[in-house]
């Protein structure tokens, strides 16, 4: 009997690459999304040292043009983060939308698999039917020889 042969496998390596490729723009996506918290965690990080380096300062004498030059960085800071945030939410969103094209691609994919496995069971019970129907048929004409046989000795 001929071997298995799935008539939609290239359709379903071409699902199977789309996914991959999906996976690909999801996995950079969410390591901007990462990169820029990560960011944003520094950003939080500096703002915090340079308020502690102004507590401790405090308590010694400094220069009015000094609190002014510390005043101004932690407002950049605060600017900075401020900014990192709403990019973090447009990357999130990106991240997102990406995420479910791959669901998508994915689901795609599974459809086919599916499918793939249904003819190949299919393909598999028509193999055992015509295997069950052969051996029938052997034993049904070996009953009609061994019968046969036994009608033509006592038949002498």
């Amino acid at each position: 009997m001929k071997k298995f042969q799935y008539r939609l496998e290239s359709l379903l390596k071409v699902k199977a690459h789309l996914e991959k490729e999906k996976q690909k723009v999801h996995a950079l996506s969410m390591k901007k999304v990462i990169n820029q918290q990560h960011a944003l965690k520094e950003i939080d990080d500096d703002r915090l040292q340079t308020q502690d380096h102004q507590r401790r300062r405090a308590s010694e004498s400094f220069s009015v043009a000094e609190m002014l030059v510390v005043a101004r960085y932690v407002q950049k800071l605060r600017k900075d983060d401020a900014l990192g945030k709403e990019f973090l939410k447009v990357l999130a969103k990106e991240a997102e939308h990406t995420r479910t094209d791959l669901v998508e691609a994915s689901r795609e994919r599974k459809k086919y698999d599916k499918l793939k496995e249904k003819l190949r069971d299919k393909y598999g019970k028509e193999i055992e039917r015509a295997i069950v129907k052969e051996n029938d048929e052997i034993a049904i004409n070996s009953f009609r020889a061994k019968k046969k046989g036994r009608s033509v000795s006592s038949g002498r």
